[in-house]
């Protein structure tokens, strides 16, 4: 039999890793409209659409005169200590004014006081869609880049698995990243998480790549493609959450660690890359390149004084992140959200790290990020609210990991090795579909998923994902024209939904046009009000959203005592 040589087994694994790339994009296009829009959708809705505003300006100076803001925004007010007045029409002469530091703060509301904290790579990549798909709504078209950035990073994980590991390890890592029941849901989502999540795979790949991690033939210097490509996802990252700027550390400890000269040279020489990246997609530091970083630690390192968000964990109320979640959070959420099998592959590649036998391979850098990600988000006054959304990046390395603890199984024991594996990915597929419409509410079969995880004390959701296709049909049937919806909180997703005539009825106090017929309210015990409280022990709701028989969104009729 002819042996097929180590380039030829290159070449197929990238080829492969394309269509893997190309299916996962396939699947995410066809689930999108299943996924209801979510809590902070709507506010990148509202920051793209200023970006669009800007961007028209600049390519259109006869609109110039013309342009005067929007009455309704989707993005949320300015902070009060730091307001941003939106220009005139009048007040553009030229392109360049709308380079000067006055229009850039408005039509780029990024990476600045809260609740701008974010920069804006996350808005870019979700306006790849205005010139892919220009004819999809506004909602999926700004799905279009995240799920592209997700499905980037699937192709990557089979194809770095596979060149070195195997086909299968290739397939199991990449099913744990993709089927994933969380890590799924917020592939979709027009927001910061998946992308990041994406981009810290992609970087850890890219720096393997670079210090030629477990290539037989020594070469003294790193692969320079690789270090390229490395600066520029630490630069995206950066650009995309607080979280990304200490993408770095894991990956220099372990350079260090190891001695690894190959991996020094490419962090030194990918860090000039990468902090051009980041000005470059950062327009509102174009002007201020200092103040504008100083701005955003400032905001991002201060969120306690501004946004304090009430959290349940275990049925404790935690005030996060001026109270700290208990020090084991992040172990404990890696419990009770992951799959069994995918946690118990990824536990076995730990294993053999922590015993020396992977040590020099994908193995100790896959260990080393994982750890490192969850001890960052169980340090004091973190933001611990939303379940595993905070730590994202932390189940990508555990989809690796998993990957490489199939190859081990499958080199030791070749059949049943196979046969674990194929159970891990069957028991993925079974626990995302189960869970559709909201993924996100999964709960490790270990705590007894949904209705263990709330006898737990854990939040059933927190997202407003429960809002289904079939909650709004019920709620438009159910309302009369002179009868107005209310909502437990008001995140701008929902004018998304009314501008668009998905839920055309009356919600908020400021465009409420009749009576308040309906209170919804989605099932997060931690950020219940008193009457809230009172309110689901006294009434039985009209209609309700659940998934195995615990509620997720509730819907109750407003009598005179329950009114907002």
């Amino acid at each position: 039999m002819k042996s097929v040589s180590p380039a030829a087994s290159f070449a197929w694994s990238y080829l492969v890793g394309a269509l893997v790339c190309v299916a996962t994009l396939a699947l995410m296009i066809a689930t999108e409209p299943m996924l209801a829009i979510v809590w902070d959708e709507g506010y990148t809705l509202g920051r793209q659409e200023r970006v669009r505003q800007w961007i028209k300006l600049f390519n259109d100076r006869t609109t110039f005169d013309a342009w005067k803001p929007p009455p309704y925004e989707l993005v949320q007010p300015d902070g009060p200590k730091d307001p941003v007045l939106p220009p005139r029409g009048a007040d553009f002469d030229s392109r360049a004014d709308l380079l000067q530091k006055p229009a850039l703060l408005y039509f780029w509301p990024f990476g600045r006081e809260e609740p701008h904290g974010h920069p804006p790579f996350y808005a870019i990549v979700g306006m790849i869609g205005d010139y892919v798909t220009p004819d999809w709504q506004v909602l999926p078209r700004a799905r279009l880049g995240p799920m592209l950035v997700f499905s980037l990073a699937a192709g990557a994980i089979y194809s770095a698995l596979a060149k070195r590991f195997g086909a299968w390890s290739g397939v199991v890592g990449a099913s744990a990243w993709v089927l994933h029941p969380h890590l799924f849901a917020h592939g979709h989502y027009a927001t910061v998480d998946a992308i990041l999540a994406s981009l810290w795979v992609l970087a850890v790949l890219h720096f393997a790549g670079a210090s030629r991690v477990g290539e037989t033939a020594e070469r003294p210097y790193p692969s320079w493609p690789s270090v390229l490509a490395l600066g520029l996802v630490l630069g995206f990252a950066a650009d995309t959450k607080l979280t990304g700027w200490f993408l770095p550390l894991p990956l220099l400890v372990w350079a260090l660690v190891r001695r690894d000269r190959k991996a020094l040279i490419a962090l030194v020489v990918a860090a000039p890359i990468a902090i051009a990246t980041l000005y470059a997609f950062n327009p509102p530091w174009w002007r201020d390149p200092i103040d504008g970083v100083i701005r955003f630690l400032r905001s991002n390192l201060t969120r306690g004084e501004t946004i304090p968000i009430p959290v349940l964990f275990l049925g404790q109320i935690y005030q996060t992140p001026v109270e700290s979640l208990p020090w084991y959070n992040t172990l404990a959420w890696t419990l009770f959200a992951s799959p069994v099998l995918t946690l118990l592959l990824a536990l076995v590649a730990t294993w053999r790290v922590a015993a020396g036998k992977m040590l020099r391979d994908y193995g100790s850098l896959f260990v080393v990020n994982w750890v490192f990600l969850l001890v960052l988000r169980a340090l004091p006054h973190t933001p611990g609210h939303d379940g595993t959304r905070q730590f994202l990046p932390a189940f990508g390395m555990l989809a690796v990991l998993a990957g490489l603890g199939a190859a081990w199984f499958i080199a030791r024991w070749k059949v049943l090795g196979k046969v674990v594996s194929a159970l891990t990915i069957a028991e993925l597929a079974a626990g995302l579909a189960l869970m559709m419409p909201v993924p996100l509410s999964y709960y490790s079969p270990i705590i007894g998923g949904l209705p263990g995880a709330r006898a737990l004390g854990l939040e059933p959701t927190y997202f407003w994902d429960a809002l289904t296709g079939d909650a709004i049909s019920w709620l438009n049937e159910h309302t009369d024209e002179d009868e107005a919806i209310v909502f437990a909180s008001n995140p701008t997703s929902f004018m998304y939904l009314q501008r668009t005539g998905k839920l055309p009825r009356a919600f908020t106090p400021e465009h409420r046009v009749g009576r308040p017929k309906w209170l919804v309210m989605q099932d997060r015990p931690g950020a219940f009000r008193p009457d809230e409280r009172l309110l689901i022990s006294r009434r039985e709701p009209a209609h309700v959203v659940s998934k195995f028989g615990v509620p997720l969104l509730w819907v109750f009729p407003v009598g005179p005592e329950e009114g907002p």
